[in-house]
């Protein structure tokens, strides 16, 4: 028999599991019920990367959905060997940055491009940098994104450095067991499937 959670038990769950992994780092977890559906938003400030945030979320998505065909389709789990339905479809992130993060970001791919154009921290904050004035092939905008996520070449201090995930007991009983199959890169219901260390599914 499958075990129903409501999404703030499904919440509940999602913040033991970011507590274990990342002890250090203080996140807003939120549920959200409304017509047709559920999901989660998770938010920190710094701390760790999207990437390394998302496939934990992931282990708790009880949807997945398919724009090819406008298709929401179903992804089964088992909770400590028994089947449980999570009470969100999708889990989503808002990863903010501190002053000292942003202006830490602009000082490094500055200096990494060999002198950009002087932009301050107030010019991130107000969108300013997706039409700074580029010198030298600096593109800030999109550098300082690959910084942010911790996929920039030309620093080897990444946003993330020190900041690594730990075992989480939580994350450890939850198992996925396939999906329904119908959308693209499904898989279906015809093995037994678990999450990898990356959150997404392997099948034995």
């Amino acid at each position: 028999m499958t075990t129903y959670l409501s999404c703030a038990e499904t919440a509940k769950l999602v913040r033991q599991a970011l507590k274990e992994s990342f002890p250090d780092v203080k996140f807003s977890v939120k549920s959200s019920v409304y017509s047709g559906g559920a999901s989660i938003r998770v938010g920190w400030t710094d701390g760790p990367t999207s990437k390394q945030v998302d496939p934990i979320l992931h282990s708790f998505e009880a949807a997945y959905f398919d724009g090819m065909i406008d298709y929401k389709g179903s992804r089964y789990h088992a909770l400590d060997g028994q089947p449980v339905h999570f009470g969100a479809d999708f889990l989503f992130t808002d990863r903010d940055y501190s002053d000292a993060l942003i202006a830490r970001a602009i000082e490094s791919v500055s200096t990494g491009y060999g002198g950009c154009d002087p932009l301050t921290v107030e010019d991130y904050k107000q969108g300013r940098a997706h039409y700074w004035k580029q010198s030298g092939g600096c593109d800030m905008s999109r550098a300082l994104n690959l910084w942010f996520a911790g996929e920039s070449q030309i620093d080897s201090v990444t946003p993330d450095q020190g900041v690594k995930a730990r075992h989480s007991q939580t994350l450890e009983r939850v198992n996925f067991t396939g999906d329904d199959g119908y959308g693209a890169g499904t898989v279906g219901r015809d093995g037994k499937g678990t999450e990898t260390s990356l959150g997404y599914p392997r099948w034995n």
